[in-house]
């Protein structure tokens, strides 16, 4: 008997999973840094800065549908570092 509801199942291939797992990544990636850029502009303090990021990655992910946290979750103290380094003493 055929399955009811057949396009609930993907049949997306592997190598396309892996480049969209990627895509997603630097699109995360992206995302934090532009953010940081942007709080570190307004003044905010880079712990402030790393615990709100961090929070909204949470909120973006919450267990409703899925069970742990992306892995970008690991990497904002260091991309939120990176970049107020980068912007430190710079002037407007």
């Amino acid at each position: 008997m055929a399955e009811q509801f057949d396009y609930l199942n993907s049949d997306v291939s592997a190598p396309f999973n892996e480049k969209l797992a990627a895509r997603s990544q630097e699109t995360f990636e992206r995302e934090v840094r532009e953010r940081a850029q942007l709080m570190c502009h307004l003044r905010f303090r880079r712990e402030d800065t790393i615990a709100r990021l961090k929070q909204n990655i949470a909120w973006e992910f919450d267990d409703a549908w899925t069970k742990k946290a992306p892995s970008i979750h690991a990497q904002i103290e260091a991309i939120v570092t990176e970049v107020y380094k980068h912007l430190e003493g710079k002037k407007d």
